[in-house]
């Protein structure tokens, strides 16, 4: 009898120890993650191409029926100004939802409906967003760098 609670009692031991060594290593956290927010939502990270850092990203993954704007967040960490422009882009088709001078940050609330002309009525769909940098030129714009969400948003439409 005194043999098995030993038993017992080291078991009990020796699965709380393990579960709090698995509960702390869950708790660690990315120093990185301290000083840059992460985003909720579709996220490219931060990225380089021509000397420009930057990331965009939504502020959720989902945009049910209740949904009327889709938050996005294009930011950049290299010294000066850029022009840019953002899409909202399917397998097939994009579409435009914003554009202006970047410095460092700026958050759009785009119309959910702006993905009519790529979403169907009575549909879902997903989405990835697509930031896109360019330099005005006398001739034509100079294209700089694009930046796409690695993962993608849905929205529904009725």
């Amino acid at each position: 009898m005194k043999k098995s609670i030993v038993s017992f009692l080291s078991a009990a031991l020796l699965l709380s120890s393990v579960s709090s060594v698995a509960l702390a290593e869950q708790n660690v956290m990315d120093p990185q993650s301290l000083v840059t927010p992460q985003a909720v939502g579709a996220d490219s990270g931060w990225q380089t191409q021509n000397n420009i850092r930057a990331r965009v990203y939504t502020d959720d993954t989902f945009y049910g029926t209740g949904a009327n704007t889709i938050s996005v967040t294009v930011e950049k960490s290299t010294p000066g100004s850029q022009f840019y422009l953002v899409y909202f882009k399917n397998d097939t088709h994009m579409v435009e939802v914003a554009r202006g001078t970047l410095t460092t940050k700026a958050t759009h609330n785009i119309s959910k409906s702006s993905l009519n002309p790529i979403l169907p009525q009575n549909s879902q769909g997903n989405f990835k967003v697509l930031l896109k940098f360019m330099e005005p030129g006398p001739e034509a714009p100079k294209w700089l760098g694009d930046w796409f969400t690695k993962n993608t948003f849905t929205a529904v439409r009725i």
